[in-house]
Parts: C-alpha cells; structure tokens; sequence
C-alpha cells in the first residue's frame, strides 16, 4: 500500500518535539514542493501552523531559563501543535493517495506497511494452483 506518516510526534519530549517540529517547518514552508494551492480547501492551516511554531521556537529556547511560567507556556502550544500536525498530516496523506513522494518531502516520519502472513499464503496457493494447471496441460497423469 505504500507509507504512512507516523503519529510519534505525540508523546514526544520537548527537546525531541522542537527538533521534529523544526524539521517539519522548514520542509513545509518549501513552496516549490508545497505551494499555496496544495492545501486547497485549508489554505490557512499552514499559516496558522508556520505561525505557531514560530512562538513554539522563540518559547522553547526561552524556557532553557527554567521559568515555570514559560515551560507551561511551552507546553501548551507543544500541544496546539500537535493537534496543528495532526490535520496537517491527514492531508498529506490524502494527497499521496495520488502522489506517494508527497510524504518524503513532508518532514513527517514515515513508516511502511507492513504485509501479514495471509498475503504470503494466499501467494503460496496461487503458486501450488498454477503449477496443478501446468502439470494437467502437460499430459495429464501418469499411466
């Protein structure tokens, strides 16, 4: 089926989350892979978001400081974020239904689908009823 963005950005520490988020931002801000028309009916989503991480950056250097205050402040737009990437998520992968490269430019990180055992046995019973048709077309059985 192809990739799926992973949702891990959720539980991340604030260090981890800046990172991430940074990385996202400067991926997303690229309007040669994201111009204003790709986001269609969301067009403001995006602003809403480069916006918002903007603060969460200039926020999570100052409360290296230890204040309580803005480490709470942090933390609530950490949060804000996350549901900010959430929607911005879901839209990317609406968008690499038709193309898949989409989410290797988005700064999301990706996780493959993985195939079940049913898959390899229903391949190995079309194997087995291919090579009973081939022997049958051969000459049939042995007398």
């Amino acid at each position: 089926m192809g990739s799926r963005i992973v949702r891990d950005y959720h539980n991340m520490p604030p260090t981890k989350f800046h990172e991430f988020n940074q990385g996202v931002v400067s991926s997303l801000a690229d309007k040669t892979r994201f111009p204003d028309s790709f986001w269609g009916v969301h067009p403001t989503l995006v602003e809403y978001y480069l916006a918002a991480s903007a603060k969460h950056d200039a926020v999570y250097h100052e409360s290296m400081l230890g204040s309580r205050v803005v480490i709470a402040e942090r933390e609530l737009l950490q949060a804000q974020l996350v549901l900010n990437l959430d929607e911005v998520a879901s839209i990317l992968e609406m968008a690499a239904v038709r193309n898949p490269e989409i989410l290797l430019a988005s700064g999301f990180t990706l996780a493959k689908e993985k195939r079940g055992r049913a898959r390899t046995k229903a391949a190995n019973a079309a194997l087995s009823a291919a090579r009973a048709a081939k022997e049958g077309e051969e000459g049939g059985t042995p007398t």
